[in-house]
């Protein structure tokens, strides 16, 4: 089985600005294993007469049907272990053949109350471009941090 947070690596695969922007920072082969990427899914999806998930997430891609998708998306995984495997595969081509590194820590929370942390770090050992973010788009009453660090 693949570690939980596949499908949400595969959403924010999914909706990341190169790929927005019709893949014109990416390299042949990673558009390529992209493609085989969302072609993989939808095969899934459409075997399971679930494609309108996908295809409303990608018409739409609001925060609704993005986590609408990767609910579904996730449940595939669970129990399909051969796809959960081709996935993981396809997401190990595509970040090694992107020369980017991309590290985000804290994304996407919403809590009525408090958020508390400390000790975070992110560190990038590999050459190339990195893309690090501590905080994105995080929503609590209080927010308490302590001994956040970031290094490439």
């Amino acid at each position: 089985m693949v570690e939980p947070l596949t499908a949400a690596v595969i959403v924010s695969l999914f909706f990341s600005e190169a790929v927005k922007e019709g893949g014109k920072t990416l390299g042949k082969g990673v558009t390529d294993t992209f493609t085989q990427l969302v072609n993989t899914i939808r095969e899934k999806f459409q075997a399971h007469n679930i494609d309108g998930i996908l295809t409303q997430a990608q018409k739409q891609p609001t925060e609704t049907n993005k986590t609408i998708f990767q609910n579904v998306l996730q449940t595939q995984i669970d129990t399909d272990e051969a796809f959960a495997n081709k996935l993981k595969e396809l997401v190990q081509q595509l970040q090694a053949q992107d020369e980017r590194i991309r590290q985000v820590v804290l994304s996407g929370i919403e809590l009525g109350g408090d958020l508390k942390t400390k000790d975070i770090s992110q560190k990038a050992i590999r050459s190339g471009s990195v893309e690090q973010e501590m905080l994105k788009q995080v929503k609590a009453t209080n927010i308490e941090l302590g001994n956040l660090t970031q290094e490439s």
